[in-house]
């Protein structure tokens, strides 16, 4: 496959796997994952507990459940992306609000896939950490927004 179809059919599954996330469909999102996925959240634990890595598909989607069950996907808008033949890197604004308290967050996070052959292997996901440490305080100390 030439380069700017791999780009192109990268550019088509990260589009697809971003609609699953935002509608919260862990089994359409699974269809696009081998079992030996890796997905990293760079948040540290004693921000959230669900921060660090997680090794393999269901290892994944178990967590990303956990997640969802937490907090209301309001907005999950890929902004900028770049693809390379092994890579991606996608700018997405993110707006979520915990269930719990509803409290809203708006930030952005920046997600880094690692590719083979147009399908992803790896996710890590980098977010405001200030601003989500400042998020996750305010839902612990004050619940009402």
């Amino acid at each position: 496959m030439s380069k700017r179809g791999l780009v192109t059919k990268t550019r088509t599954i990260l589009d697809e796997i971003y609609d699953a996330w935002r509608d919260h469909d862990l089994e359409r999102l699974a269809s696009y994952l081998p079992d030996e996925f890796s997905h990293v959240i760079h948040i540290p634990q004693d921000v959230h507990p669900l921060g660090g890595m997680c090794h393999g598909k269901k290892a994944a989607l178990e967590r990303l459940s956990l997640i969802f069950t937490q907090f209301d996907s309001l907005g999950l808008d890929p902004s900028e992306v770049v693809i390379d033949p092994d890579r991606a890197a996608v700018e997405i604004q993110i707006h979520c609000r915990h269930k719990e308290t509803g409290r809203s967050l708006e930030s952005v996070k920046t997600n880094f896939w690692t590719l083979e052959a147009g399908w992803p292997v790896s996710l890590a996901e980098y977010y405001d950490i200030a601003g989500f440490r400042a998020f996750m305080s305010a839902v612990e100390t004050n619940p009402l927004s």
